[in-house]
């Protein structure tokens, strides 16, 4: 049994920026120390494609659409319990770096923040904006970086790297760890990276330039097929301060000038990991600490001539699973598929806390016991407006317009073909759909126990007085509570 709790997530990583995925030039010994020792899951999906909902879902074990957590502008109501408040109640918990909570500066249920929100929330004084200001340091707008227009996006932060806020929080947590390890813990470390500006330390941003980037997968030109919102490619960002670009300008230079930097922050982080699994070796308690290692979602980076995210393709649902820990198996891998609300029964189970009701998340842990096993044929993924249900061989995805996309993930595991609409899968298609409307229905069930207001306290005394009533038998006469 574990004696502490470490989750560690990267925001907007896809599932193939790592060696042990087969992207084997990436510099990242430490996550690949994690993958030889632990458990690497293979087709790990996320509930969300997005930031927010995706962290609400983490923290809460439930889907988007039974928290009512749909887009980036939404959170949880108190209503619904989180495991860091459950757990906290019996260990020493922690979040580090970019949490995205409403409001932002909130603990929801930790005790302590170490916080470094959205590069692009240079609006916020968190604690990296204080870290930077006490060296004499302000947090740039992402558009005044060096090469942010010219690269649309793909800029260079000139500074040492302990100042970068992915630098930041490794440092932070290794320090966190190393004044906290005594007692048992459970701790959120959170790196914003290597999420849009791609922006890595001056002296990294070579790192990869004569590296075999992989082209994106597929074009813009197959976007006539798919749904009408992907059609716009990001154009909107130009309308938003903190973008300032039209990304459907992007061209295939541009996709891999985003694709270097990002890598290029993947190794900064994975630098980062690496004095965390140092400070818990020097204290002694690696071995006594589940890691588990994860992102919020994927990102594009141009696939389907598609920026960032939103959407269901594998680049963007798609993320990396490592799990090392007591009783996980090392230098396994893992077939099954999962989803990250997976992982919420194992916080509890891990530190030894009483599941709450309601969890939506499946039990990982006859995984552990056999990494062959299966705990689900299926998983959903959602954003207000679309969602997606995905099983071993085909994906399906509905939109609110009415348009749909599905793909044969055998046959054409690149995501290229939609086939929706079409009589030879119709078969195929309606069995998906059924499973989308029977989890929104199980969702709208769940999420009607925790949007339920008080009762009244008049009527809750003559709901009880009546079931005494009954229970006694005999006279079941209407008696007023203010006797």
């Amino acid at each position: 049994m574990a004696r502490n709790l470490l989750f560690i997530t990267t925001d907007q990583q896809r599932w193939d920026s790592l060696p042990c995925y087969g992207l084997e030039f990436m510099q990242t010994p430490n996550l690949d120390r994690l993958a030889s020792e632990g458990l690497v899951f293979d087709h790990c999906i996320v509930p969300s494609p997005v930031c927010v909902p995706c962290r609400a879902a983490m923290m809460s074990g439930q889907y988007p659409a039974t928290t009512g957590v749909l887009g980036n502008g939404h959170w949880l109501p108190d209503s619904i319990p989180t495991w860091p408040a459950l757990i906290g109640q019996s260990r020493r918990t922690a979040a580090i770096g970019k949490m995205h909570f409403n409001p932002w500066d909130s603990n929801q249920g930790f005790h302590e923040r170490i916080m470094a929100e959205d590069k692009r929330h240079i609006y916020l004084p968190d604690h990296h904006v204080q870290f930077l200001a006490a060296h004499g340091l302000g947090r740039p707008h992402p558009t005044t970086l060096p090469g942010y227009y010219e690269s649309m996006g793909a800029s260079v932060t000139p500074r040492d790297r302990k100042f970068h806020v992915d630098g930041f929080v490794g440092d932070s947590a290794a320090r966190w760890i190393e004044q906290n390890w005594d007692e048992p813990f459970a701790t959120w470390v959170s790196f914003p990276g290597p999420h849009d500006p791609y922006d890595p330390p001056e002296d990294m941003a070579d790192l990869y330039r004569d590296a075999p980037i992989p082209d994106p997968i597929g074009s813009p030109d197959e976007l006539a097929t798919k749904p009408p919102a992907q059609r716009s490619r990001g154009a909107g960002n130009l309308d938003n301060s903190m973008f300032r670009l039209d990304l459907s300008k992007a061209t295939t230079e541009h996709y891999r000038q985003w694709r270097r930097h990002y890598y290029a922050n993947i190794t900064l982080i994975d630098e980062g990991i690496g004095k965390i699994l140092a400070a818990l070796e020097s204290k002694g308690v690696l071995d006594e600490t589940l890691i588990i290692f994860t992102s919020d979602h994927g990102d594009a980076l141009g696939d389907h001539g598609l920026p960032f995210k939103a959407f269901f393709y594998d680049c963007m649902s798609r993320v990396p699973l490592i799990i090392r820990g007591p009783d996980v198996p090392s230098g396994n891998r893992a077939d099954s598929l999962i989803s990250t609300l997976d992982l919420v029964p194992l916080f509890y189970d891990a530190c030894e806390t009483e599941r709450p009701k309601g969890l939506q998340g499946e039990d990982i842990q006859p995984i552990f016991d056999n990494p062959s096993a299966s705990i689900r044929d299926h998983v959903f993924c959602e954003i207000g407006g679309r969602t997606m249900v995905r099983t071993r061989t085909h994906k399906y995805a509905h939109y609110n317009d009415g348009s749909a996309e599905l793909y044969d993930l055998v046959a054409d595991p690149n995501e290229i073909e939609n086939l929706a609409g079409l009589e030879a899968v119709a078969g195929i298609e309606s069995d998906l759909k059924d499973r989308l409307l029977e989890h929104h229905l199980r969702c709208q069930a769940a999420h009607s126990t925790t949007v339920n207001a008080p009762q009244y306290w008049v009527r809750r005394d003559l709901e009880a007085d009546y079931a005494r009533q009954r229970q006694k038998g005999g006279d079941t006469t209407y008696r007023s509570p203010y006797n």
